[in-house]
Formats: structure tokens, C-alpha cells, sequence
């Protein structure tokens, strides 16, 4: 049983701005995505991130670019707000940045990208890698990464860490005084209309709620808290930085209602089997049909980012074969084979329903 008392629904202004940041700095990728899940982007959110972008100069595109675009380093700014549960205004997360080292960022990057290769938290070698840039780009090399711009942007983010501190915070200033700011309220308020809407699915069914919104199976005794967002637009992403005492975080977009209007048969065949035909989809079903896999864990295994595995898990999350389980302070993706095979077997019987007639 799902006890909803352990989950609450939020607006969220720090993580908005994050994926403000992310809706137009992944750019057409951003209208892709929502195109992929057979929706077309709404004339608010197209309207809000043309008006954003015209007030890009040309320094701030190509950070932006830098940052937050698929191979880019702006999610990190995530463990920040996370590691912060006080923060509820964008200049305090600002704030709280700015007053950090430069080896934290660092640190945070290298944690991203190097899990499999870091030495166990609580030794010595874990904590002297903390403060030590030398030790982090040597732990950098041993990373394989897919993606070469990646790859090129972490190292030139280990060999000048103060210089990308800088950099990303005047990114951060400017875009939230130049962007996110002027249609802040109005965001607030657009997300905070569409909060009661999911609070009556959250009481209705709560169990029903975590399963088709969250991808969860249970939340066990966990505490969730849900930012609702615009930005996010469809679909759910998590985030967690797997320590006692803080909370797990799922970012929900506000249109995410629209992907569960009932299908005919065919259509809903048909939308099974798009969300699986990608060659890296495929791949990680197979892996998860050996065992169940944090995502850090699949971005290092198929060398491609943690983002690209959110956004390959959202098509696989939403036909149900892949859920979410929390072990180990940690949180697993696991097959569902009895909806992996369920599809298959509907595609057989349609057909032969379809010679009867």
C-alpha cells in the first residue's frame, strides 16, 4: 500500500528555473520530445520560450549552450537545490552557489560522471578527492563517454574550476534577471492552477497515482516530494542524492494528465512499440532483464549522459515495462516482464480477432 502522507505536491520555483533552462537551451530537442510522446507543444509554453530566447544575447546562447544542452553540465545545479531543502527562491539557490568552492562543483561533476570509478564514501581516498581537482581529472580519463563534446567540457571543467564557477554563475544571474524573472508569477501561478487537479488524483487512488505518474511500484516508507512544472511540460523525471535526511524528488510536468486519455487498441499498440523501437531503449531492456539498474550506472554502462537515460526512460516508463524500486539508498530501474510480454501478445491476438470477422 502507497501511504500519500509520505508524498507531497509542490511548486518549486528553483527547480522551474532549472528546467526553464533546460526547455531552451536543449531547443528543438525540447519540442521533439514532447512531438515523440504524439503531443504537440501548446502555444503558452512556445510563446514563453520564444520570448526567452529573444532576450538571449549572443554570449549568454552559446553558454547556454555550453550548459544545458544534451552533452551539457546544467543539471548538477540540481544537487545544490536538493542539497538545500530550505531554498524556495531562485536568488537564494543564486546565493548559495555563489558562496560555494569551486571544487564542489567540481566534485559534483565528477560524481556524476565517473560513479563506477569513485572510491567508497566515508574512506580517506573519498575525502581527500573532495579538494583535489588533480585526482578528479585523473579519475576523468578512466570515464568512457559516448558523447566527445562531453567528454571535452568536463575536462575543461576540471582543469579550470574556478573559471566554469564563474562562468556558470553569471550564466545562472543573467538568465534568471534577463528571462525567468519577468514571467515568473505567471508561471507560479499556471502550475499552481493545475496543482489541485493532481492532488484529487493523489487522495482518489494513491497507489494508482505513483505507478502511472511516478513509474513507482511502492515508496515503501520514503518521503517524495513532487514539483509540478511547466518547464518539464510531460512526463516525470527523479532525483535523489541518496543520503539519510533528504528527501527524494520527482519532477512532474503539468500536462503529464494528457498521456493517459484511453487509446484504442490500435493506437495504443502502436505507441508501445515506437517507444521501444529505439536501438538504446532496446538495449536497456536487455540489461534490465538481467538485473535491476541505478541510472547513473546505465549512462556509464552505454556511455551516453544521465539525461539521455531520463529521457529514454520516459517512453519506456510511460508504457509500463520499466518501473522504479528503492534499495540500498538507492533507486533501481526494473523490468516489468508481464507488460513487456502483455503488448506482444495483444498484437497477435488483434490480428487474429481481425481474421474472424
Amino acid at each position: 500500500m502507497v501511504n500519500s502522507k509520505n508524498m507531497v505536491l509542490t511548486v518549486h520555483a528553483p527547480l522551474e528555473f532549472l528546467y526553464s533552462m533546460f526547455a531552451v537551451g536543449t531547443n528543438k530537442h525540447f519540442y521533439t520530445m514532447i512531438r515523440e510522446f504524439d503531443l504537440e507543444p501548446n502555444d503558452t509554453i512556445i510563446k514563453n520560450i520564444t520570448e526567452m530566447r529573444k532576450k538571449l544575447s549572443r554570449y549568454m546562447e552559446q553558454e547556454l549552450e555550453y550548459f544545458f544542452d544534451l552533452p551539457g553540465l546544467g543539471y548538477i545545479l540540481y544537487k545544490y537545490i536538493l542539497q538545500n531543502p530550505g531554498l524556495t527562491e531562485v536568488p537564494q539557490l543564486l546565493q548559495v552557489f555563489n558562496n560555494s568552492e569551486a571544487t564542489d562543483l567540481a566534485f559534483n561533476i565528477i560524481k556524476s560522471v565517473g560513479k563506477n570509478n569513485m572510491p567508497k564514501e566515508n574512506t580517506e581516498e573519498y575525502e581527500n578527492l573532495k579538494c583535489n581537482t588533480n585526482e578528479m581529472l585523473k579519475l576523468a580519463k578512466l570515464v568512457k563517454f559516448q558523447d566527445s563534446k562531453r567528454r571535452d567540457r568536463v575536462i575543461e571543467a576540471l582543469e579550470n574550476p574556478e573559471e566554469t564557477k564563474q562562468r556558470f554563475y553569471l550564466l545562472l544571474s543573467q538568465f534568471y534577471s534577463r528571462c525567468f524573472s519577468p514571467i515568473e508569477s505567471d508561471i507560479i501561478n499556471l502550475i499552481s492552477a493545475n496543482k489541485e487537479k493532481y492532488e484529487l488524483l493523489l487522495k482518489e487512488n494513491p497507489q494508482k497515482f505513483v505507478e502511472q505518474y511516478l513509474n513507482l511500484d511502492s515508496i515503501n516508507d520514503i518521503e517524495i516530494s513532487i514539483h509540478l512544472s511547466f518547464f518539464k511540460y510531460i512526463s516525470c523525471h527523479h532525483y535523489s542524492i541518496y543520503s539519510e535526511g533528504f528527501a527524494d524528488w520527482f519532477i512532474l510536468g503539468i500536462y503529464s494528465d494528457l498521456l493517459f486519455d484511453e487509446d484504442l487498441s490500435a493506437e495504443r499498440l502502436s505507441n508501445f512499440f515506437k517507444a521501444i523501437s529505439d536501438p538504446n531503449r532496446i538495449e536497456i531492456l536487455k540489461l534490465l532483464s538481467q538485473r535491476p539498474w541505478f541510472g547513473q550506472e546505465l549512462a556509464e554502462k552505454l556511455n551516453i549522459t544521465p539525461a539521455t537515460i531520463s529521457y529514454h526512460m520516459s517512453f519506456l516508463q510511460r508504457t509500463g515495462v520499466v518501473t522504479f524500486n528503492r534499495a540500498d539508498n538507492r533507486s533501481y530501474y526494473c523490468l516489468n516482464n508481464t507488460k513487456l510480454i502483455k503488448p506482444f501478445e495483444e498484437f497477435i491476438n488483434y490480428f487474429k480477432e481481425e481474421k474472424k470477422k
